[in-house]
């Protein structure tokens, strides 16, 4: 991230900073995570993400955005993953605008990458 550093915002300091301070907290890796997503740093946001799950792996939002970021760098596999999880943690939260979203990013991730639902079976 070298030169990266000297081009980060306040809020991702401070963000870094709170990572830093509490690095089993997943909530500071997630706020983290989306103030990546916002500057475009597509590899620490990913990074942020994931560390996210680990702590909270039942994160419908972390796995939303993982399946953008992964769709973002041509991961097909590991997007529609995160988008299928999405959807379905959405669904146990009775979230059904977030669910039909994640269905529709899911059909069209399997068009884009030219995949077939059974060939996801192993992710």
């Amino acid at each position: 991230m070298g030169l990266k550093k000297i081009f980060e915002s306040r809020e991702i300091k401070e963000l870094r900073a709170k990572v830093e301070l509490e690095p089993q907290d997943p909530a500071a890796h997630f706020n983290l995570g989306a103030a990546y997503e916002r500057a475009g740093w597509v590899d620490e946001a990913i990074h942020e993400f994931e560390e996210t799950l680990k702590g909270n792996p039942a994160s419908a939002e972390s796995h939303y955005n993982l399946a953008i970021l992964y769709e973002s760098v041509k991961n097909g596999e590991k997007a529609i993953y995160n988008i299928l999880k999405a959807g379905t943690l959405f669904g146990n939260k009775n979230d059904a605008v977030n669910k039909a979203e994640s269905r529709r990013l899911s059909r069209e991730y399997y068009r884009k990458f030219n995949l077939q639902p059974q060939e996801s079976n192993d992710l």
